[in-house]
């Protein structure tokens, strides 16, 4: 596929896209989804909310094809729908660009009425921000891509930010996070609203209760406890809209995406992949009583380190693996990390041993790794 040839370094800049859109013209409203954790739960339960309109999603990364990145009222772009855009190889941009301007391009053509994207990397200079937003959204900022985005909870913020316009802004994020999107929201003219101050949520039983200009009682598919922020954001947001009650209720409850506390047979799969993500996960199996065998692969710029110090808290063994990507880290590095843990070379032989032990199973540290668990486990089903 033509995408594989967008192969330029990541240099995170916007030069590229500029360039592009001279030859995009936005005809939808965009809601852009920005910050740490959440980002693809948000845009999927404001997609799914927005039934009666035709909608556009752009969400990465994928599990399995790329096609899943890209979809309009919840049907992956085809093949030959991306084959239609190759003309976009002139720009030379990375697989990231690429794909983000192959999804702004096939929603306009498309005469789609709303565009939810999802942020790839930080805000300021990420692809996605060459669109103007009706909706700016950032779900939360925690320490991630510090090599990209700064070493520090400020520094990052500013980076994640760095998408408001002057669109309302919905925001999850606390402390001095909160105060610097608060800072720039201002000297943009945007008005924010604000989690636990303009709307509020807390667990009920197996649902969520939100409180925002109305009430709501929601039961999702997606229904670990850290959602419960992912749903409310993703409710104050559609307020802003102009959704009925009805349909952002059904919206959010028939939403899914998997490698969210996805369950297969005896395995729990998520996608969660820095210390904050892996946090909520562990909040998650705690509030569910278990304490499976985990089995954890990362990217060699993740913090495996953290990761692995709050999992070993929880886990009955880890087993270490490595995905088929040339970003993964060696799972005799990660060891170093790990006070007794098992070594593999794949995920197969992950899943082999896994299996052997008799427990509950838990795959986590990835989405790469969640994905390429999932294809295995289809086959074994």
């Amino acid at each position: 596929m033509w995408i594989d040839k967008c192969n330029a370094a990541i240099d995170l800049n916007l030069k590229r896209m500029k360039k592009f859109a001279n030859e995009f013209n936005q005809n939808f409203k965009a809601i852009h989804v920005g910050g740490t954790n959440g980002k693809g739960s948000v845009s999927t339960f404001i997609a799914s909310s927005l039934s009666k309109y035709k909608v556009g999603l752009y969400t990465s990364p994928h599990l399995e094809k790329l096609n899943e990145r890209i979809k309009i009222n919840g049907n992956e772009i085809k093949d030959e729908e991306i084959r239609k855009y190759e003309w976009l190889c002139k720009y030379n941009f990375t697989y990231f660009e690429g794909l983000t301007a192959l999804a702004l391009k096939y929603f306009e053509d498309s005469n789609v009425d709303y565009a939810v994207i999802e942020v790839g990397m930080g805000g300021r200079f990420d692809a996605t921000n060459i669109i103007e937003p009706s909706l700016t959204i950032i779900t939360n900022v925690s320490i991630e891509h510090t090599q990209w985005l700064g070493k520090n909870i400020e520094s990052i913020a500013r980076e994640k930010a760095g998408i408001i316009k002057n669109a309302p802004v919905i925001t999850g994020c606390k402390g001095k996070a909160l105060e610097i999107v608060e800072k720039i929201a201002k000297e943009r003219g945007a008005p924010i609203y604000k989690e636990g101050v303009d709307f509020t949520w807390k667990r009920k039983g197996s649902q969520f209760l939100i409180k925002s200009d109305d009430e709501y009682i929601i039961k999702p598919k997606m229904n670990a406890i850290y959602q419960g922020s992912n749903i409310a954001i993703a409710v104050k947001s559609l307020e802003l809209l102009g959704v009925e009650k009805e349909k952002i209720i059904k919206g959010i409850e028939k939403a899914y995406i998997p490698a969210r506390m996805e369950k297969i047979g005896n395995y729990i799969l998520d996608g969660a992949h820095n210390p904050a993500g892996v946090r909520a996960f562990v909040m998650a199996l705690r509030e569910g009583g278990l304490q499976p065998i985990i089995i954890f692969g990362a990217m060699k710029d993740k913090d495996v380190k953290r990761m692995l110090f709050i999992l070993e808290k929880i886990a009955k063994k880890i087993i270490l693996t490595k995905v088929e990507n040339e970003r993964a880290m060696e799972p005799d590095k990660m060891a170093r990390f790990c006070r007794d843990c098992i070594i593999t070379k794949n995920v197969e032989e992950a899943i082999e041993i896994a299996e052997s032990m008799d427990e509950k199973i838990a795959i986590v540290g990835s989405l790469y790794l969640a994905g390429e668990a999932r294809k295995i486990l289809k086959e074994i089903a």
